[in-house]
């Protein structure tokens, strides 16, 4: 079993809670309202401590259950309404703590649960941060060629943190797809014969900075943070303050390879930045066929 691979994926059962959504007669219009948002939105915070389906984990054993602190930004895994036997409507919703940094993600184990859809313990979010939770790698555009999983990379995490990933530290990972570059994966220390590659965010990065704040002007988000990284260009603000800057450029990239009578093709899709003044890109989607 494998928990919310990918943190972009469609919200599971999504039409059938907008058709029992048609049958709301049994339900507050608010509270339909409300659910209907959250098929629109990808993040929740929630306004009350509760159970989101993480257990501790230490030591390879899975602890207590993590009772998730009032305040916390929740990504959705799945909404889902049903039918009760008295006709009544029943909305849940699936939730994960999503893309968190290295040394919070690796003591958690997820296992998912249904909740039972309150209104009032939810708030539809939005990131501030555009990119935030995206893998941003170094260059300017997705290619097919293996030199693609070695190139430089690093991403916010929803918790606050920027973690790099260097060319030395993916060649030691050879596991890691760089098809699957921009995907962050959940870990779960469940047992299971399937095998999937190492997701970026699942190793332990070569840097990370606890981001002490932020900026976002148009295009152009400003980080700062304590100490630069080597393999990134930040600017000196002050004493322990530096600052990175990274502008979103242009429309959406998009590239096609083979696709002829018998051949296999690739498509890509990107967007394209400058990261303290030098090019990066985000990739959005990557599709693979014959």
């Amino acid at each position: 079993m494998l928990v919310n691979l990918s943190k972009r994926v469609a919200l599971a059962a999504l039409g059938t809670a907008i058709g029992f959504l048609g049958l709301a007669s049994a339900q507050s219009p608010a509270h339909a309202v409300s659910f209907n948002t959250m098929s629109k939105v990808q993040y929740v915070k929630i306004t009350r401590a509760m159970y989101t389906g993480q257990y501790h984990w230490k030591n390879g054993k899975r602890g207590s259950k993590i009772i998730t602190p009032k305040g916390t930004i929740l990504e959705i895994n799945s909404l889902n309404t049903h039918a009760n036997p008295d006709g009544s409507l029943k909305n849940s919703i699936s939730l994960s703590r999503g893309d968190l940094h290295y040394d919070a993600e690796k003591n958690i184990d997820e296992v998912g649960k249904w909740l039972t859809f309150h209104p009032s313990d939810f708030k539809a979010y939005k990131l501030k941060v555009p990119f935030r939770t995206h893998i941003l790698t170094s260059g300017t555009g997705y290619t097919t060629s293996n030199a693609n999983r070695y190139k430089p990379a690093f991403h916010i995490t929803i918790d606050g943190y920027l973690e790099y990933y260097s060319s030395a530290l993916l060649k030691q990972h050879p596991n890691y797809d760089a098809e699957n570059v921009g995907i962050i994966g959940d870990r779960s220390h469940i047992k299971s014969t399937y095998s999937y590659p190492d997701y970026i965010n699942l190793f332990k990065p070569t840097a990370t900075r606890k981001i002490s704040s932020f900026k976002v002007k148009g295009n152009t988000t400003y980080l700062y943070y304590s100490k630069p990284i080597n393999g990134l260009t930040e600017k000196k603000v002050s004493i322990h303050k530096y600052r990175l800057t990274i502008t979103k450029n242009g429309n959406l990239q998009y590239k096609s390879w083979g696709g002829g009578d018998d051949q296999d093709f690739t498509n890509a899709q990107w967007q394209r930045y400058t990261v303290g003044g030098h090019p990066f890109f985000d990739v959005l989607s990557v599709e693979n066929g014959d």
